[in-house]
């Protein structure tokens, strides 16, 4: 088995050390628990589903849930 590098051993969990953040209240990083996120996958434009996705989310767990719309100009592109 090839050594690797960043990780001295495949079948034991260990933690580097990090600086904490927030995502809104949410800390993340430090000595915070390991934090549950996704992305919604739906056309940002439609808000109805945005939403819909983010509570969906949020009802299993999802504790960070990231979206991303496209800008004006990008947005009249298409």
């Amino acid at each position: 088995m090839r050594e690797l590098s960043y990780c001295e051993n495949p079948f034991v969990y260990r933690r580097r050390k990090t600086r904490e953040v927030k995502v809104g209240n949410v800390g993340v990083g430090g000595n915070n628990p390991i934090r549950v996120q996704s992305m919604i996958t739906c056309d940002t434009m439609d808000t109805d589903a945005s939403i819909q996705q983010t509570i969906e989310l949020a009802n299993v767990g999802c504790e960070i849930v990231r979206i991303t719309a496209p800008d004006r100009e990008r947005f009249a592109q298409s």
